[in-house]
């Protein structure tokens, strides 16, 4: 069996508030961009990769006539939007890892890839190799969850039978959506829920 994690809710938390105060503090109203399992309009073009981040920045600039504002202004509200992975799922990882191939599928962009590579699973001489075999992510793909392109991409990339991938997400859409293309799916609300499907040494507990 190999699991597959979404990453947003599931592994790292969020905070939408604390990233539409960043965004407020800088003169833009993010709210009508940002939603809770995916993001409108520009924020979508950078997670599907149609924009990079300097297009994404003058776009923003442009849309909103605030051209004062600056690409590390714009960068760090949209950091804002990612808390931690806390240290209880980052142990547990690294258990299930030592007995099934664990990947991750995101719908997420450069910004907060980033944060991932470079700090949220930077723990106890770990990085982001020692956790995950490999990441599909949306703004390398170009197509977003719930769309079956990026499930047939995950199976292919994968290399084995839609059936032989377990997806975690936070939301039933993606799930069904996942089922739909053939793998087995189960819903894990944000919080760390998933992590009681898990015995202590990190071995799948099935429905």
């Amino acid at each position: 069996m190999n699991l597959l994690f979404d990453f947003g809710g599931v592994l790292v938390d969020l905070d939408k508030q604390r990233c539409i105060k960043a965004f407020e503090q800088i003169g833009f109203d993010v709210r009508p961009y940002i939603g809770t399992f995916a993001q409108a309009g520009i924020l979508s073009a950078l997670e599907r990769g149609e924009v990079t981040l300097d297009e994404f920045c003058d776009r923003l600039r442009a849309d909103s006539g605030l051209h004062h504002i600056t690409n590390d202004q714009i960068i760090q509200a949209w950091e804002s939007y990612l808390v931690s992975v806390p240290a209880d799922r980052l142990d547990m990882l690294l258990r299930i890892g030592r007995h099934y191939p664990t990947y991750v599928l995101s719908n997420t962009n450069i910004v907060h890839w980033n944060m991932a590579r470079n700090g949220l699973f930077q723990y106890q001489g770990h990085d982001l190799p020692d956790f995950f075999r490999r990441a599909f992510l949306s703004y390398e793909l170009g197509v977003e969850k719930p769309s079956a392109a990026i499930y047939k991409a995950v199976v292919e990339g994968i290399g084995c039978r839609p059936e032989e991938i377990l997806f975690f997400d936070d939301c039933e859409e993606n799930c069904e959506a996942a089922r739909a293309c053939g793998l087995q799916a189960r819903l894990a609300p944000a919080g760390g829920e998933w992590l009681k499907y898990f015995t202590a040494d990190g071995i799948y507990i099935p429905e």
